[in-house]
């Protein structure tokens, strides 16, 4: 390297100690700030230089576009995807004593003016946004007037996985980025396949040239895991009682977060339990964000809304109540725990029937990565393995799986609660109608119960769940309601076991 590269380097490591309290940067960190340096120094005509920043959750890609920011002539734009990011960015912000200006969504005129005049004066070399606000024509012209040295999207796969469904504004950015004529342009994200880093490169680019900065997506602390299931509800209960915390419930509905979450409270007879999703006004998602980063004990069931590039690093376990729609969703929302480095947990639910689960409407590339994922579950080998292949993950060689059900030998093959209702029904052919055999099974019958075997096998359960286990089992064909007297609606065994 030459002199000037040294005294590059230098600066750069120097700033990063003084400003940030970081003694060691990355290689792959130093590469995405040289670039942008390189790009705002060299001044070029027309496109400006472009790249996608694919780098895991906790390996410091906020310092990517922060630490230059100090170093640009123009102020630094970053958009975010959520609130609750730009929050938690400006809150770290002020800990460190570098200024922001922030614009979303509600401000106040004087606010508003305020950030404006921050950026004028250069006291605020960083804006954080989200992509609604920036297609409000005031601050576009704003910008353009104040022209940002460097563009950061950050969680940058949102431009696939929202854009295309209720997040529109996403698809405007590459046309507000041709207007603000920025020196350079960065999109970061921590997990994206190839048909991801197309996506953003069609919209944010206009399908130009652009390099990758890529990191290893493997998380080795953390252990995958899947357990297939006759009652969600039940599963998830189990967990919550079992799994070290701070635990994070992921769900895809507002309305599913806040059934779970009451049901979590009223089951472990618990305060403890919160719900969060975008539905939220902003005082109390920050009052639940404020639990949360503080709670040592805490369960959070959320939407995806929370915890892109939130910095709680100590949740020690997650938990999907149902399959998200793609593998980089799933890295991403499972790359919420251990952050600190520490042994954690990420858990899938799964239930026979989640191949079926939806997809109408959707666009064809997303469609098929949806499908792709949803058979995640029943994929024979290593999880971690299966994980880095639907990502594409392009790593010639691997390390070994550093921890999952499989590797690990810990996978139960058979549906929670199969067995049970299973030798149940054979020990007790044509005997009992469904509603009493959930009564016997979860021993819950009111008076004597009759001599039975397996009476009070699935005594742990709640009853409720019980019941939509021995629906699930009816639906699957593990049971059979006899059809005709004398024995009409009676259960008997399948013909045929689902355990393999």
């Amino acid at each position: 390297m030459d002199e000037e590269g040294n005294q590059a380097e230098d600066r750069i490591t120097e700033l990063a100690r003084k400003r940030f309290g970081i003694s060691y940067l990355f290689p792959f960190q130093r590469l995405v700030i040289a670039n942008v340096l390189e790009a705002a120094e060299a001044g070029q005509e027309g496109p400006p230089p472009r790249q996608i920043v694919l780098l895991p959750t906790g390996f410091g890609k906020s310092l990517c576009f922060q630490l230059p920011a100090l170093l640009l002539p123009g102020p630094s734009l970053v958009v975010y995807p959520l609130l609750a990011l730009m929050a938690d960015q400006q809150r770290r912000l002020a800990q460190l004593g570098i200024p922001c200006a922030v614009f979303r969504g509600g401000q106040e005129p004087a606010e508003r003016a305020a950030q404006e005049a921050a950026v004028a004066s250069g006291a605020a070399k960083l804006v954080l946004t989200n992509p609604e606000c920036l297609a409000l024509p005031r601050l576009r012209d704003f910008l353009r007037g104040h022209r940002p040295s460097h563009v950061a999207i950050d969680e940058a796969h949102c431009v696939s996985e929202w854009g295309e469904t209720f997040r529109p504004a996403y698809l405007e950015l590459g046309r507000i980025l041709g207007e603000l004529g920025p020196a350079c342009v960065s999109a970061f994200t921590a997990t994206a396949g190839p048909a991801v880093c197309e996506a953003i490169a069609s919209r944010l680019f206009a399908g130009q040239g652009y390099r990758i900065v890529e990191g290893d997506p493997d998380r080795p602390n953390i252990s995958y895991s899947v357990v297939r299931t006759l009652c969600r509800e039940r599963t998830l209960t189990r967990f919550a009682r079992e799994l070290p915390r701070p635990l994070l419930v992921f769900e895809a509905s507002r309305e599913g977060v806040q059934i779970l979450a009451g049901l979590l409270r009223r089951r472990l007879k618990s305060r403890d339990v919160r719900f969060y999703h975008a539905g939220l006004g902003r005082e109390e998602k920050g009052e639940i964000e404020d639990w949360f980063f503080a709670s040592r004990e805490g369960i959070l069931v959320s939407t995806c809304a929370y915890g892109m590039g939130v910095d709680k690093k100590d949740i020690r376990a997650v938990v999907h109540f149902s399959p998200p729609s793609t593998v980089e969703a799933y890295l991403q929302e499972s790359g919420r725990v251990g952050r600190d480095g520490q042994r954690s947990q990420a858990v899938l639910i799964a239930t026979p029937w989640d191949g079926g689960r939806g997809g109408d409407g959707l666009e064809p590339s997303r469609l098929s990565r949806r499908r792709a994922f949803l058979g995640y579950a029943t994929m024979p080998g290593c999880r971690r393995e299966n994980l880095l292949d639907l990502l594409g993950s392009s790593r010639s060689e691997r390390a070994p799986c550093s921890g999952c059900d499989r590797c690990e030998d810990r996978e139960t093959t058979a549906l929670e609660g199969e067995r049970e209702i299973r030798d149940f029904l054979v020990w007790n052919p044509r005997r009992f109608r469904a509603d009493r055999a959930v009564a016997l099974l979860a021993g819950r019958w009111r008076g004597e119960p009759p001599l039975c075997a397996g009476w009070g096998s699935m005594a742990g359960w709640d009853e409720e769940d019980a019941a939509h286990a021995m629906a699930a089992a009816l639906r699957l064909g593990l049971a059979r309601e006899m059809p005709a007297w004398p024995w009409k609606a009676a259960l008997a065994p399948a013909r045929r076991s689902l355990l393999t």
